[in-house]
């Protein structure tokens, strides 16, 4: 069964990175400022080591974890006497308020702050910067959601089924799609859109701390951490130092610099 889901979760991430390229192909926010081909090289590269490394995690901790739950019915949902789709429900609004969470604690520790900036040297904001992410936090990530697992009672079919929320999400709001603004306004009372995280990628410090939710946006509201950007603020992204937006050897050693 989790063989069959993680092969779904991989499919649905391909054919959704393909459309949202070709979403910001046809309907662009921002012009870029750099090569797209380069672009796509460079992160396409970075999620192939990643995908090739994760595997070892994935298969040795967070699957483990998973099957463990399963089979003994660990977890605070296993304590509680509710049908499956209200657990689902609890499970898939725990999951998102802990990576609301994790995500804070990436920008406010300086220690896990060393790999999460590696995502915000890209001076654009494109499907592809969803690929942009350390090694280091991509494991410190997969040992918190194994505490999630257990912590919670997580559901294995519901665990990957957030997965693959959070994934599409990611692409979504890091894409360069231009979208109405009478649409947006609807959507992003809801979930994160691309101008609503594009306020976190600007160079200005007070959006940039800020705006930190994956998928639904009432956790910024809950905690009192939306910050609204100007439109110029959201023209120029990334961060104060402009020269180690690529390269895969800059790429690793940024958290030891």
């Amino acid at each position: 069964m989790i063989e069959l889901l993680t092969n779904f979760k991989l499919i649905f991430f391909v054919m959704f990175f393909i459309l949202m390229m070709l979403a910001e192909s046809y309907y662009p926010k921002r012009s870029w400022n750099s090569s797209r081909v380069y672009r796509i090289g460079f992160h396409g590269l970075i999620a192939i080591i990643n995908t090739v490394i994760m595997r070892l995690p994935t298969l040795f901790i967070v699957i483990p974890a998973l099957m463990v739950i399963n089979e003994y019915q660990y977890g605070l949902l296993n304590i509680l006497n509710y049908g499956f789709i209200v657990k689902g429900l609890i499970s898939l609004l725990l999951l998102d308020l802990a990576f609301y969470w994790w995500h804070r604690i990436n920008h406010t520790v300086n220690f896990f702050w060393r790999f999460h900036s590696v995502h915000h040297l890209d001076t654009h904001l494109d499907v592809t910067t969803s690929l942009r992410f350390h090694i280091g936090e991509l494991i410190m990530s997969s040992i918190f959601k194994v505490i999630l697992i257990f912590t919670i009672g997580i559901p294995i079919s519901i665990f990957i089924f957030y997965e693959i929320l959070l994934s599409a999400s990611n692409q979504f709001h890091h894409s360069n799609i231009a979208l109405p603004d009478k649409f947006n306004k609807v959507l992003e009372k809801v979930i994160v859109t691309p101008r609503y995280h594009a306020n976190h990628h600007t160079v200005v410090r007070e959006s940039r701390e800020a705006n930190y939710c994956s998928i639904l946006v009432i956790w910024d509201n809950i905690f009192f951490t939306y910050r609204d950007a100007s439109n110029e603020d959201r023209e120029y992204l990334g961060l104060e130092d402009r020269t180690k937006e690529f390269g895969i050897m800059s790429y690793f050693k940024h958290p030891l610099s």
